[in-house]
């Protein structure tokens, strides 16, 4: 990849390992000569790379007319960039062509969105509006063929500007494909897609799957003559398993839509000369309930991030979405770590942001780009203001970014051995089933609720709700591995075979009906010696409702989910059996641990408090050891155990400095002398 990689957590630039660490600058935002302060306090800060978009709707002044910097000397991203490079930072650049940012039509020009042979269509033919701060407007269909040329154009213009300061001629070493892409938030079933370019997209896929339209319509219970007889569904009306099949369908191309989306994205930027360096995709919140496959989208990009903004209070949605990525991508990654937030958002402190990162990076999170590092319109909460000069903020995320760095904890690991896998033939059909409309699944899930929420828990001819009962076996499992001390991730139910390495044991829901690949993933998986936990039912359809045989998998425990006790159980076994959980117990409960390890053994221990009150935490040793808090300085030393003070709501980072031996020894050395 020219030079750039990635490579044990970390981007490989040359010869020099460089942790992927953000700071959010938007360039066309800041007065000009604010520039050079604002960056220099990034790096300050720890940060070694600025990440800025480059905003479509803001560089052109009409079709084909673009200023960058000859009019608006704000709008000059090749000086910014040069600057940038001139103070020792690398960039990650986000040319779109969506960007969001809290800008009016999400960064596209006004005659895109209003140009409709672009616009998404609803099942009527309607124009899909989104209804989000500052003004409403229809968005654009990933499959609209004038989309796509019109972004190709921009992506050539913006490549004039940014390809020739491509590493190592220029600082950028990431480039972000497209942003967000998720149906721009109206995700539900059948709200989306239905542009004539979309339904010709939709016949191909079905050709692509079925070879013939007779083969499709046996499939969907339907009489296809022709391709234009294969028409989608506009609401779910399936009352049997025989009828579901369509509607799984539609739920897969709605993912496969995305997909080739970015696919087009990509080869646009690449044949504008934007390659070379490693490409990156983001995911906003209520990613478990949107149509996107992770797997999927890593076949594009080399990196699939999420973004965070999230309270305090909502740890367990932070843990949730940084073990998915922990078991499902291939370097856990926040392209927006939020730190502050738009103001139509749900407000959130800088106790907030800090606690997010912190116990994200206490889960698995590798890198994060803090979004925004420096303050601009439409946003609070940045360490540094829009002058560039830091905040008293600022102290404690230098102090959390310079631990991170000094201790190499991009190359650390966190020993897990157990994942939950998560079906993704279950979700879609929880997608289908969704009952209110345009508050889409994305919606509530982002919102606080679950990847099932306000699902139908109609049976639909099968021994109960699997839309529903699929998502209740994992979150108990969790609760369950969580109150046994034993680390766990999230396996996307379309992972490639590489995400079960390490594991030992594999849980994963199974009904009437599976994927047939992704039951064959878990056999593998058994045939190689690891466990696999799977029930209440031994499937037999595949996902078009059609009967074949499964294989038992080998090495599997077949169990029925009731009660939580159910699961308790089961955990209880595996605990006793494979001896999986940590030898860093916390109490009392919610307290939670995790560690973090190299070659030589434990190198950092977090501490998390999810609790709204204080707790005295104690911590199991395995041996005798000694701490440092990278925040306040504060040590802990013992042969079994420490007790470690956690205020509401906290996160505390403690770095393994020497033995309790060695600290005791240093101690006596300082009273003698």
């Amino acid at each position: 990849m020219g030079g750039v990689r990635l490579e044990d957590g970390a981007l490989r630039i040359a010869d020099r390992s460089v942790p992927l660490l953000c700071g959010a600058v938007h360039y066309w935002r800041l007065e000009r000569e604010s520039w050079r302060a604002a960056l220099s306090e990034t790096r300050a800060l720890g940060i070694p790379i600025v990440e800025t978009y480059v905003p479509w709707q803001v560089h052109e002044l009409a079709p084909g007319d673009y200023d960058f910097g000859q009019r608006d000397p704000r709008k000059d991203v090749g000086a910014f960039l040069d600057l940038a490079a001139d103070l020792g930072l690398y960039a990650f650049v986000r040319p779109g062509p969506h960007i969001n940012s809290e800008m009016t039509w999400f960064g596209l020009p006004e005659r895109i969105v209003y140009d409709k042979s672009i616009q998404a269509r609803s099942p009527r033919q309607s124009p899909v509006v989104l209804g989000f701060p500052p003004r409403m407007f229809p968005v654009p269909s990933y499959a609209s063929e004038q989309y796509h040329l019109e972004s190709q154009r921009w992506l050539e213009a913006a490549a004039g500007q940014l390809a020739p300061r491509l590493w190592p001629q220029g600082p950028i070493v990431l480039l972000q494909v497209d942003n967000e892409a998720t149906y721009w938030f109206r995700d539900s079933a059948y709200d989306q897609d239905y542009h004539p370019d979309a339904i010709a997209g939709w016949r191909a896929w079905l050709a692509q799957r079925y070879g013939t339209p007779h083969e499709a319509g046996k499939a969907h219970r339907r009489e296809y003559a022709a391709w234009e007889d294969a028409t989608p569904p506009e609401r779910f009306d399936a009352e049997t398993p025989e009828q579901l099949a369509l509607h799984l369908d539609w739920g897969a191309w709605r993912e496969e839509l995305i997909t080739r989306s970015l696919v087009r994205f990509k080869s646009a930027m690449s044949g504008a000369g934007l390659k070379g360096v490693p490409t990156v995709h983001n995911l906003p919140l209520g990613e478990q309930a949107a149509p996107v496959s992770t797997p999927r989208i890593e076949e594009i990009v080399d990196l699939v991030g999420l973004d965070y903004y999230h309270a305090r209070r909502e740890h367990r949605t932070i843990k949730r979405r940084t073990l998915f990525l922990a078991g499902s991508s291939r370097l856990p990654f926040a392209p927006e770590m939020g730190v502050g937030a738009p103001p139509w958002f749900t407000p959130l402190t800088h106790e907030d942001s800090l606690f997010c990162a912190m116990s994200a990076c206490a889960y698995g999170l590798r890198g994060m780009s803090l979004y925004m590092t420096v303050d601009r319109d439409r946003w609070y909460g940045a360490p540094i203001d829009a002058t560039g000069n830091p905040r008293l903020e600022a102290g404690a995320w230098k102090s959390f970014l310079h631990a991170l760095t000094n201790v190499g904890f991009h190359r650390l690991q966190r020993r897990v051995e157990v994942g939950l896998a998560l079906p993704r033939e279950y979700s879609r059909l929880s997608r289908a089933t969704h009952l209110m409309g345009v508050l889409s699944p994305i919606t509530l899930e982002a919102i606080g609720g679950s990847p099932v929420e306000a699902c139908s828990e109609e049976p639909l001819g099968f021994a109960g709700p699997i839309q529903v009962l699929w998502w209740t076996m994992i979150a108990r499992f969790a609760e369950a591995l969580t109150a046994a001390g034993v680390p766990y991730v999230y396996v996307d139910g379309d992972a490639p075979e590489e995400r079960y390495d390490g594991l030992r044991v594999v849980i994963a829901p199974t009904y009437e009906f599976a994927s047939v690949a992704r039951w064959s993933r878990l056999c593998d998986f058994a045939s190689e010696g690891g466990t696999v936990v799977f029930g209440p039912a031994m499937p037999t359809l595949d996902d078009t409702m059609r009967a074949r045989p499964f294989e038992v998998p080998r090495n599997g425990r077949r169990v029925l989910i009731d009660r939580p006790e159910d699961a308790d159980e089961v955990v209880r076994t595996l605990v006793h059996d494979l001896g999986l959980e940590t030898p860093f117990r916390a109490s009392p409960a919610p307290v939670e641990t995790t560690v973090h390890e190299d070659d030589g053994g434990p190198r950092v221990l977090f501490v998390i408090n999810p609790a709204p009150e204080r707790i005295e935490a104690t911590i199991e040793l395995p041996y005798a050891i000694a701490f440092e808090d990278t925040a306040s300085g504060d040590r802990f030393a013992g042969d079994r155990s420490i007790t470690v003070p956690m205020a509401p709501h906290a996160c505390r980072m403690l770095v393994v400095r020497r033995s309790a031996q060695e600290e005791g020894a240093q101690a006596t050395a300082g009273r003698v002398s």
